[in-house]
């Protein structure tokens, strides 16, 4: 599951998850497409500032363990992940909160259906997206996985949680083969014989 994390104040810097050490001022990672434009506005896109704050801490893991791509072909592609993956993910979430819970409704049923034929049509638009951006079966190819595909693993999974059909029937094949290969990859040693497989997920 993707990292689930408490509503943050991004502009006046206090947090409700307070991280040790290196990874204190992990929003200090932020990316510039994501910063708001002044003191008063979130991105429209994102307003409870969650994946935003997800993006901005798996780059300061990154940072921390030497998974940010150093060639300016790989950040811009990167880049591009995290972008699709915002957009995609924020539409999934607006629509379970916003449109998918009937607010007449005293019971507040939710309605998988509806909830599922709505998504599917962003779904395909994404992947369409998305393929392009993996080099296979990684984002930068077939190589060490970067702080992108950490990011990108934990999101389709909550993606396939939600609309499983796509994935089922290999309508996506160079998705699917990411999962595969991402989920059975054997991290290297790291620092003081640590794994470097960063628990995100």
């Amino acid at each position: 599951s993707t990292l689930h994390h408490r509503h943050i104040n991004i502009h006046s810097r206090h947090y409700q998850i307070h991280l040790p050490g290196e990874l204190e001022k992990y929003m200090d990672h932020c990316p510039a497409w994501l910063q708001p434009r002044d003191d008063t506005t979130n991105n429209w896109m994102d307003l409870d500032c969650k994946m935003t704050e997800t993006i901005a801490l798996v780059r300061a893991i990154g940072a921390k363990y030497f998974l940010i791509p150093d060639d300016p072909a790989m950040v811009e592609r990167s880049e591009q992940v995290e972008k699709v993956l915002f957009s995609i993910m924020n539409s999934m979430v607006y629509l379970i909160n916003k449109i998918c819970f009937a607010p007449n409704n005293p019971e507040k049923q939710f309605d998988p259906v509806y909830a599922k034929s709505r998504f599917s049509k962003k779904f395909v638009s994404f992947a369409k997206k998305l393929d392009p951006l993996l080099e296979g079966p990684f984002i930068m190819g077939d190589t060490l996985p970067i702080h992108a595909d950490y990011l990108l693993y934990a999101c389709l999974c909550d993606l396939k949680d939600f609309l499983p059909e796509p994935f089922e029937k290999n309508e996506y094949p160079k998705i699917n083969n990411f999962i595969d290969k991402f989920y059975n990859y054997r991290s290297p040693p790291g620092r003081n014989g640590h794994s470097a497989l960063i628990p995100l997920l």
